[in-house]
């Protein structure tokens, strides 16, 4: 497994320890989505699932269920700083934006051995694919001058970004996967911009509303990510826009 694997390995890992398959909801995807941002590597995450899990299969509470990816927040939060700490000058491990470090100990690859995994056909096939799904966008939605901009903009940045794949003698992962943040964002942008304010201030306002329950038990730029991770991940259903980044492939 390597570091494309993040959030399908945490999905996994939390329907299997509750017992019975569910639908991971779209707050707890942003809440996978803000581990992610944050570094904090795959193992951690799921021996903090585990660990909850444990806490909680111990108190046997009867007739109760683990609904949400947001019971195991502590524990991975309070495994991560353990973790932190551990590495403060050892110079044996470096957390990547991705989540895995070089040397996690956990036997699984990192992302420098990734184009081992994914083949430079397999992430141009990929998106060529979105590549289309985005024309096809930019003509559904011509009559909005935010969107239409927007589409057209992303299009041709990753029109040159296939281009170069297709020529290229190497693959650079985490180089090209920069590359994609970046159009995923300006998407991101134009889909505040096409929206209007309201609808998206009603996405807001869902999103504080779900995580109501949560706030006080997670740290101010925790909060507000994972509100804006909600927002973007709204967006994106609403729009269909497809992932560009190599996680989703």
């Amino acid at each position: 497994m390597n570091y494309f694997n993040y959030f399908t390995e945490i999905e996994e890992e939390f329907v299997k320890r509750r017992g019975r398959h569910m639908l991971v909801s779209p707050l707890d995807w942003s809440l996978m989505e803000m581990w992610n941002q944050r570094g904090i590597p795959l193992h951690i995450v799921l021996r903090g699932i585990n660990s909850s899990f444990d806490g909680y299969d111990e108190r046997a509470r009867r007739g109760r269920k683990v609904n949400s990816l947001f019971y195991c927040q502590q524990e991975v939060e309070s495994l991560f700083l353990e973790y932190c700490e551990s590495q403060v000058g050892s110079g044996e491990e470096s957390v990547n934006g991705n989540g895995n470090g070089n040397g996690n100990g956990n036997g699984k690859n990192g992302p420098g051995e990734s184009s081992s995994v994914l083949s430079q056909r397999a992430i141009t096939d990929h998106l060529v694919e979105q590549l289309e799904t985005l024309k096809r966008l930019s003509i559904r939605h011509a009559g909005n001058e935010a969107l239409k901009e927007t589409f057209e903009r992303v299009v041709l940045r990753l029109e040159q970004i296939v281009e170069d794949l297709q020529t290229a003698k190497s693959l650079l992962p985490e180089a090209l996967e920069t590359d994609l943040t970046m159009i995923e964002e300006v998407i991101l942008d134009g889909l505040k911009d096409g929206v209007g304010q309201e609808p998206l201030k009603e996405i807001e306002q869902e999103g504080h509303q779900k995580l109501r329950a949560y706030k006080k038990s997670m740290g101010r730029e925790v909060y507000e990510q994972t509100v804006n991770n909600f927002i973007a991940r709204q967006l994106r259903e609403h729009f269909k826009i497809p992932r560009l980044s190599l996680f989703y492939l």
